[in-house]
């Protein structure tokens, strides 16, 4: 091929891939498919390089494709930012960026979960014998004892020891983690998994919190599930979406093979997943250590759990705007 039909057959592309890669070293937004474009996208221009160096192609060309394919190569493979400032960046922007732009799985998340944790908790409050007709005989009555031993730890104005929190501590960790990973792996059996647990948690938690309404220690029980919630079922919401995202992909791959889509789309679930598991693993903590205190009057822990559940909300949408996600760390 002649260098000029090379040069208006190719020329298009190089020009896009130079404002792409012009946006990445001045650190602005990318499209999500640009950047999971960009490292194929940097095989094929090495590509192109190689056919004009072997085809003896003008000396202006060939060096012009090695500037880029040098530039590129810098932004793709420059030392990786530290640990910190990646776990930094991802709070700050990455997790409230993608979940403001992934509207649709997360609406669809919230809906599939609360929707039955509504209906269940209405049901319950109005026949409290519903929860153990959805779960094993006489879970109601055992859930009650447990929470009327810790109303009356609250009228002595005393506390559980302090090595069981620990011991609970490692339990809420190994239980909210196994949600977030079920929702992936979830994810990949087409989404079928990710809704499940959204069903399956809203049910059993609406039937619990249902039930506790009308029970004595009602009171201490929502005391002790408002602070942490807000972390626990957002991070369980997060974790559906992630996995409703993996498994849209497998159903509707576009124009992409199953594979491919899976790669692309799966960079936007990743960031939802992790953020999942990041928000479960802050509510094992307050489950652990905030959350069974006693000796603290009710109106305070009310308190705290709204002012929680306020801020989880209001970092989720107002997070993250003021600058654009690390478009390299996305690509990494």
């Amino acid at each position: 091929m002649r260098q000029h039909a090379f040069e208006a057959l190719h020329q298009a592309f190089w020009q896009q891939f130079e404002l792409d890669l012009g946006k990445l070293e001045q650190k602005r937004h990318l499209s999500t498919q640009s950047i999971a474009e960009f490292g194929p996208h940097y095989r094929t221009l090495c590509h192109h390089l190689a056919l004009a160096n072997s085809r003896n192609y003008s000396a202006g060309l060939c060096r012009s494709l090695q500037t880029l394919v040098d530039r590129a190569h810098r932004q793709l493979y420059q030392r990786k930012n530290s640990i910190r400032k990646q776990f930094t960046q991802f709070v700050k922007h990455t997790l409230p960026q993608t979940f403001r732009q992934e509207k649709a799985v997360i609406v669809w998340a919230h809906l599939l979960f609360y929707a039955p944790l509504f209906i269940c908790l209405l049901l319950t409050w109005r026949h409290p014998d519903f929860l153990d007709s959805i779960a094993s005989p006489g879970t109601g009555e055992a859930m009650g004892d447990g929470y009327s031993d810790m109303a009356e730890l609250q009228a002595k104005g005393a506390s559980r020891p302090w090595g069981q929190n620990w011991m609970m501590f490692g339990f809420y960790i190994f239980n909210n983690i196994s949600i977030g990973f079920q929702s992936f792996v979830g994810g990949l059996v087409f989404g079928l998994g990710a809704i499940y647990v959204a069903v399956y948690n809203g049910l059993m938690i609406g039937s619990a919190m249902g039930y506790m309404t009308t029970h004595p220690a009602g009171p201490v029980f929502f005391s002790f599930v408002g602070a942490h919630g807000s972390f626990e079922l957002t991070g369980i919401v997060l974790s559906v979406a992630g996995g409703l995202k993996l498994g849209y992909s497998l159903i509707n791959p576009g124009e992409y093979t199953r594979r491919d889509a899976l790669r692309i789309q799966g960079k936007q679930a990743s960031a939802l997943i992790c953020g999942a598991f990041l928000f479960l693993f802050i509510a094992a903590i307050i489950e652990g250590f905030w959350s069974p205190i006693t000796v603290l009057p009710l109106w305070l822990k009310y308190t705290v759990a709204l002012i929680l559940w306020l801020s989880v909300y209001a970092y989720l949408f107002l997070a993250g705007k003021q600058a654009p996600a690390d478009a390299l760390s996305r690509e990494r």
